[in-house]
């Protein structure tokens, strides 16, 4: 009468565990969008690294159309329908142009949080460049939302002036302003 029970991992765990895992890949592909500080974490990270690839695919298409002039007059759909081709002539563009320019050692750069502004549309994202821990400059990174993905639309030097600016702008201009440009629904009225 006393049988003894089979002690181990119950099948469906492993189930469970599957099924989790799948989920977590599905939302980190398919559902969790970049932040801002990301989108300008890994194109500088891809820049030091000299994967220009992905530094491509982190600007925007608007970007290449101020660089490139053979996207200079192409309206703002046919530039987002051109996608892949536009980046894959970013990325041999910056390539052929870094080719002999020499990245510095210990350079990174660090997000000033404070002064990233979110919008439905685009984003400011200010960081500060270091080199060897120690302040090499700053910039401002101005990101468009194109098809639900957060690209770099223009990059600029800033100063400690232009930090107070980025404070007490109002990122629902600039939202419109994008959400023209790309065809996409803006929600002034908040």
């Amino acid at each position: 009468m006393d049988k003894a029970t089979k002690q181990g991992v119950p099948k469906s765990l492993f189930v469970l565990i599957i099924v989790i895992l799948a989920g977590m890949f599905y939302y980190a592909a398919y559902v969790d969008k970049s932040a801002p500080e990301k989108v300008v974490q890994d194109f500088y990270q891809a820049y030091f690294d000299r994967d220009f690839e992905t530094v491509a695919s982190n600007l925007s298409v608007f970007w290449a159309a101020q660089l490139m002039p053979q996207y200079s007059t192409l309206t703002p759909a046919q530039l987002l329908e051109k996608r892949d081709e536009v980046e894959k002539d970013i990325a041999t563009t910056i390539s052929a142009m870094e080719e002999n320019n020499k990245i510095p050692k210990n350079l990174s750069i660090e997000i000033m949080k404070d002064y990233t502004k979110l919008g439905k549309n685009s984003a400011i994202v200010a960081y500060s460049f270091k080199q060897d821990g120690k302040s090499a400059g700053m910039e401002a990174a101005i990101l468009i939302k194109e098809k639900g993905q957060l690209r770099i639309f223009n990059l600029s030097p800033i100063n400690e002036q232009n930090l107070q600016q980025i404070k007490t702008l109002d990122i629902k201009t600039l939202d419109k302003n994008f959400a023209q440009l790309t065809g996409s629904k803006s929600d002034s009225t908040k």
